[in-house]
């Protein structure tokens, strides 16, 4: 074994198979006209063999791969325009606010949303909180930023899987290949570019090295990486709480597990286990409590219990359908891949119990609470009818290639082993989980693209939304504004170019006024447009225009355009640009 010392040995992320990262004896040079003495030079020959034998050198390439790969399916995120994403322009907004108060300019209620808003203490604060510090540096730009830290965040979930599969066990080339995976999975792609989980993608990877940290404390007997881990986990839950609660699920079977195993001394599963949970909650107790009390006071409930609602047929079917790519919907795509990964994975691990049985008991968790109130009961009772359901198959996608990659590995052996040969070929194992390999990374580089190509073009204001914009900051144009059709953009445009304030925001999660403004919401979503419930509740929320735009037909702007067209006396059309109309309500003689 090599000492600390030297210059090849165990990195902290290793496993610490020596076998595997030791590096071979010089050999003697070969023998004169072979074709090694005409190809590579001894010396350059075992220069090679020894840098490819370092551990650091192949972990850089690793992930240096799985940076590329990401940046290259993401690479249309780097097109003039803001990211696209349902939530993105909640994120942006908060970004910008923290911006402005870092810069003299904001403060701790935001005057731009719900006619009062507490940002800090009502939605986890790192991720919009990093942003909007490294774009009050001046000469920094907001939406690079932004931009910047989202495929940092999206490619650190690949290195993250990477890591922590190394503490698992798995050899290099196998740990790579978890990541990729990861990276080209579809729920993390359209976490990115469809739903705008800005907060959730940056929580993952920290989640992840909480993970990884965990094992390398109980498995590597280095004590403090316990601190480390519960620290990443309290990082997670600042970026996002449902984020860090899920992975945090897979910790009780995590303990259980090392528990019964015996394989380490109970007395050290017993401080690793303190430590990382008393630096998990050291790091998030500031926060918590503020944000508990703010989330009791506000006493939001969901009309449905974990957003989504379907019938447990319907997610089956779903997860095979590749005309989902790129489709505003739930139950979403995962793949025949993934779900072959999946199956097997958690076959294997619960069949053979090995280090990754609790990663396996934590997939069918994620699995469970991703299929909606009609096919696990338990998210009808509170507080778990507050989680939103989509996320969990955004959470599946690493701990998916975890589980299965081994299974992968493993495959060859098991499918010659059936055929039964009395003296199968030595290479064949090997050519099975090849093939296997290349069946499930070809599926995953196809769905990428095609996902690539729908899910990441930016997002750009239109010649009708900025003829809007200009008309709004006129002087004798003031007044609130709700949007319709503008699928949230309204939320941040409005203030981030005017500083005018609208009718609502888009976290009703935390805000005291959202029962009034999810009457409003649901008229949207379901297209029952009462206008004169609408003139009463824009009064009591002091609105005074609704901006209707032709963007997102979700929230019926067709409908409710014509609804108010049936209603001058309540609201008169006051601009139209044909994709975008204005109406301002009617004062009461």
């Amino acid at each position: 074994m090599h000492g600390r010392g030297q210059s090849i040995g165990c990195h902290w992320w290793d496993a610490c198979n020596t076998s595997e990262v030791q590096a071979s004896p010089s050999k003697a040079l070969p023998a004169p006209g072979t074709l090694a003495t005409v190809t590579i030079h001894p010396s350059t020959r075992n220069l090679i063999h020894v840098i490819l034998k370092n551990p650091r050198f192949v972990d850089g390439l690793a992930l240096a791969a799985v940076a590329v790969i990401g940046l290259v399916a993401a690479r249309q995120l780097l097109l003039p325009g803001f990211p696209p994403g349902v939530d993105t322009p909640t994120f942006l907004h908060l970004s910008w606010f923290t911006r402005e108060t870092l810069q003299g300019a904001g403060g701790w209620v935001d005057p731009y949303w719900y006619g009062g808003f507490r940002p800090f203490t009502t939605y986890p604060p790192l991720s919009y909180s990093l942003v909007g510090a490294l774009a009050a540096v001046p000469g920094v730009g907001f939406v690079f930023v932004y931009k910047t830290v989202l495929l940092a965040a999206y490619v650190g979930t690949g290195i993250a899987t990477y890591f922590l599969a190394r503490q698992l066990g798995n050899a290099r080339s196998w740990s790579a290949l978890a990541a990729v995976l990861t990276v080209l999975a579809y729920p993390l792609m359209v976490a990115v570019g469809l739903w705008g989980w800005f907060s959730s993608v940056v929580a993952l990877p920290l989640a992840l090295m909480a993970l990884a940290f965990l094992e390398r404390a109980y498995s590597g007997g280095r004590i403090r990486w316990a601190v480390a881990g519960g620290v990443a986990l309290g990082l997670s839950v600042l970026a996002h709480h449902m984020t860090a609660f899920a992975f945090a699920l897979g910790l009780p079977g995590w303990f259980l597990f090392c528990y019964l195993g015996h394989s380490v001394p109970r007395r050290h599963l017993y401080r690793v286990t303190a430590l990382f949970s008393l630096a998990t909650v050291a790091s998030i107790i500031w926060w918590v409590v503020p944000w508990a009390i703010n989330l009791i006071e506000a006493g939001f409930q969901r009309e449905t219990p974990g957003l989504w609602s379907f019938p447990v047929a319907h997610y089956f079917s779903a997860i095979t359908q590749r005309e989902l790519i790129g489709l505003y919907a739930y139950p979403n795509y995962l793949g025949f891949g993934l779900i072959a990964l999946a199956i097997g994975g958690v076959v294997q691990s619960f069949l053979v119990p090995s280090r990754l049985t609790p990663y396996a008991i934590l997939l069918v968790v994620l699995v469970a609470f991703s299929l909606g109130e009609q096919g696990n009961p338990l998210l009808r009772v509170r507080p778990l009818d507050g989680v939103d359901v989509a996320r969990f198959q955004l959470y599946m996608a690493p701990v998916i290639a975890l589980v299965g990659v081994p299974f992968l590995a493993s495959a060859g052996a098991a499918v010659v082993a059936l055929t039964r040969l009395r003296r199968p070929p030595a290479w064949l194992p090997g050519a099975v989980s090849g093939l296997l390999v290349a069946l499930v990374l070809g599926q995953a580089v196809w769905d990428g693209a095609v996902a690539s190509q729908r899910l990441f073009r930016p997002y750009k204001v239109t010649t009708a939304t900025q003829q809007a914009l200009d008309w709004f900051g006129q002087e004798e144009h003031q007044g609130k504004v709700l949007g319709v059709g503008f699928w949230h953009w309204d939320d941040f445009l409005l203030p981030y170019y005017l500083r005018r304030a609208v009718v609502d925001g888009w976290h009703d999660e935390g805000d005291r006024n959202w029962r009034t403004v999810r009457v409003l919401r649901i008229m949207m979503w379901n297209g029952k447009v009462d206008v004169p419930q609408a003139y009463q509740l824009l009064g009591e929320l002091e609105g005074q225009y609704v901006a209707v735009q032709d963007y997102f037909t979700g929230e019926s702007p067709v409908i409710f355009r014509a609804a108010l067209d049936e209603h001058p006396e309540l609201f008169s059309k006051v601009a139209d640009w044909g994709e975008v109309t204005v109406y301002e309500r009617v004062p009461k003689r």
